[in-house]
């Protein structure tokens, strides 16, 4: 198994300082090796900037928004996949004012998306300018579609559109149970996740954050609401709130936002709760439709003082067909102090892991319990961050420091979604990509999205697919050439899908005909990206991009053990495959290295190498002939470094990476 370098130190209260890596060529650094723990003392070297990549893709935007955080850790429900072949999604929309922020929604109708996807465009508009929504979360019950959205103020805005499809709401308000401090009362939910079996509604949510309100002893109380929806009405009586876990004040003093996750098929309803960075996760589960429910830690908590894996919050929960509830969960490395609540960050380091209810739970023996050899050994799912390149290595830029990873606050592997059917298990999570995926002008990584399926009920998984990844790939030196900082997407952007930040996804809790149905965010700045901290609005906009597969062919698709191969093409790529199986040995290399490859006829080609600059400093003639190829370029003379070598015909042109060392 491979691991992976820590990146930088980052504080709660602030940041103290980033760590440096080795650098090679002062340029880029590898990732690969043993484990270190940096001082805070490491002095960076600046990034050369060089260039982005961008790519080709068919796909469908279904929505935008200027509200750049979808979640503050895990996803909640925002799309449905209906038995009919239509899909309903959900988002946090926003136009350029705060006071426009709601539930962006969108439907598809067999052949097309229904509805405009403006970013003001919002299920909330008929309640007025003056009521700003948020974290809109949706379900069904039969035709019906319902949505719970938070408003910040005096409860949940509870939409229902009786016909799905119709884009026709009604409202009501749930408020929460009545807190008072002095002369000053408080009924605020706060970031919803809702799901449905039957005609039962369940949904969970967190009282006011405000810390002279508490539930019970508990500030930011989690509470679970049972409500039955009654079609002939249109309406869901909601029953009394439970804490989620039954815990007490003594046991969980304050939940975190989003750091849960709800789950229901059959009469089987699951609920996955971290409440804190300090505090073991639990499951909260119920066999008859949220009578009654028992609770089970199924990962314990590293001492408070350890330098070790923390969950990260970000959470997934499914229900198989059989009852077994499936969980996955984020983490990231850090060290935490006996004496305060500070804590250093290592947001680079840090992986997802998958358990089940036939494993034991993940507890706590020593302080490398949660190390991922250790949990892989024992027999639990482990996901780490992916060698992309097919060069064994995992390249950094030097020197990005502290800010070089999105601050979402969870780990660079993370954001995780769960299928479970049949007796197979569907993992869709988000990782950090290595170089040349970065975004250049912010000095940041992008993230892309990633799935793996296990065929024995989550016993083991196969290989990894990249679903935010198109084999169309080429080279853009200035973002200016594609200003995307406009929501209006003119006939040619709609095509035009960079490598970008890809974010939150959701997916659908069930498949469709065999199909895996989600949505994610899709966002040309790395990162966070807002310009005003007030309002949250960002910068530029982000899309909503939907996305569908086979389920069976998640492992296939973009496999990342095969995707490297032809990682390089340009969009007038070397076409029908007439040259195919381009490789490169060895790599990296001193002397000097062999360029591989099959041909389907006899044509000319130009072979060059490029230096990180953009300078060409070696070119070779060749002759292709029809079958296998060996061409040698000689690389003695090379400073060391990372060069990119062309491969150029008649046909089109192919880009592989040489490091020489």
């Amino acid at each position: 198994m491979k691991k992976t370098l820590l990146s930088f130190a980052f504080s709660l209260l602030a940041v103290l300082a980033f760590a440096q890596l080795d650098v090679q060529n002062a340029k880029l650094v590898s990732k690969t090796g043993v484990r270190k723990i940096f001082n805070g003392n490491e002095i960076g070297v600046p990034p050369q900037r060089t260039s982005s990549v961008v790519r080709n893709m068919n796909g469908n935007f279904i929505g935008t928004t200027m509200y750049d955080l979808q979640s503050n850790a895990s996803m909640s429900s925002r799309i449905v996949a209906h038995n009919d072949g239509t899909v309903s999604a959900v988002w946090t929309t926003m136009g350029d004012n705060i006071m426009s922020r709601g539930t962006g929604y969108n439907y598809f109708d067999h052949g097309d998306w229904s509805f405009e996807s403006s970013s003001t465009s919002r299920i909330e508009t008929e309640l007025g300018n003056t009521q700003r929504a948020g974290w809109g979360t949706i379900t069904t019950v039969g035709n019906a579609e319902i949505v719970a959205s938070h408003n910040g103020t005096d409860g949940l805005i509870i939409s229902i559109c009786p016909e799905k499809g119709t884009n026709e709401w009604t409202f009501t308000k749930l408020k929460g149970p009545q807190l008072v401090h002095g002369s000053s009362t408080n009924t605020t939910l706060l970031w919803p996740s809702i799901t449905s079996t039957g005609n039962i509604i369940h949904l969970i949510a967190c009282t006011d954050n405000d810390t002279n309100f508490s539930y019970q002893g508990i500030n930011v109380c989690l509470l679970y609401y049972r409500g039955t929806y009654d079609a002939t009405t249109n309406e869901i009586t909601w029953e009394s709130p439970r804490i989620v876990g039954d815990v007490t004040s003594e046991e969980v003093p304050r939940f975190s936002g989003d750091s849960y996750a709800v789950a229901a098929k059959g009469n089987t309803v699951a609920i996955a709760v971290k409440p804190g960075m300090y505090y073991d996760a639990f499951l909260w589960k119920s066999t008859d439709a949220g009578v009654n429910f028992t609770k089970t830690v199924f990962s314990e908590a590293p001492m408070k003082g350890d330098t070790a894996f923390y969950d990260d919050g970000s959470l997934a929960v499914a229900v198989g067909d059989d009852g077994i509830v499936h969980i996955a969960a984020g983490t990231y490395y850090a060290y935490t102090r006996l004496t305060s609540d500070t804590m250093t960050w290592y947001p680079g380091y840090g992986y997802l892991y998958y358990w089940n209810e036939t494993m034991p739970p993940i507890t706590r023996t020593d302080q490398s319990f949660k190390d991922p050899e250790t949990l892989s050994a024992a027999g639990y799912g482990v996901f780490e961050e992916l060698e992309l390149t097919c060069d064994t290595a995992r390249w950094i830029v030097s020197g990005w420091g502290v800010n070089a990873y999105p601050e979402y606050g969870d780990g660079p592997v993370s954001m995780p979604q769960l299928v479970a059917e049949n007796g197979n298990v569907y993992l869709v999570y988000v990782a950090i990509l290595e170089y040349p995926f970065v975004d250049v002008v912010n000095s940041k990584y992008y993230r892309g999205v990633f799935a793996s399926k296990s065929t024995n009920n989550g016993a083991s998984f196969g290989d990894n697919s990249w679903l935010s990844y198109n084999k169309d790939c080429y080279y853009l030196n200035s973002w200016e050439l594609f200003p995307f900082d406009s929501l209006v997407m003119s006939e040619f952007r709609e095509d035009l899908y960079t490598e970008g930040e890809c974010v939150f996804p959701a997916v659908a809790p069930h498949l469709v005909n065999g199909d895996i149905k989600m949505i994610w965010q899709v966002d040309y700045n790395a990162g966070s990206d807002i310009k005003d901290k007030e309002t949250t609005i960002a910068e530029d906009g982000s899309y909503i991009y939907y996305f569908q597969m086979n389920a069976d062919s998640i492992g296939i698709y973009n496999n990342t053990n095969e995707v490297c191969q032809g990682l390089w093409i340009d969009p007038t790529g070397i076409s029908n495959k007439t040259i195919s199986g381009i490789k490169m040995y060895p790599n990296p290399a001193s002397e000097s290295v062999n360029l591989t490859f099959s041909a389907e006829i006899a044509e000319k080609g130009v072979v060059s190498v490029m230096n990180l600059m953009g300078q060409t400093i070696y070119t070779q003639n060749v002759e292709i002939t029809e079958g296998y190829n060996m061409v040698t370029i000689p690389v003695k003379q090379f400073n060391a470094g990372v060069y990119m070598v062309t491969m150029r015909t008649n046909t089109g042109i192919s880009t592989q990476k040489l490091i020489v060392k």
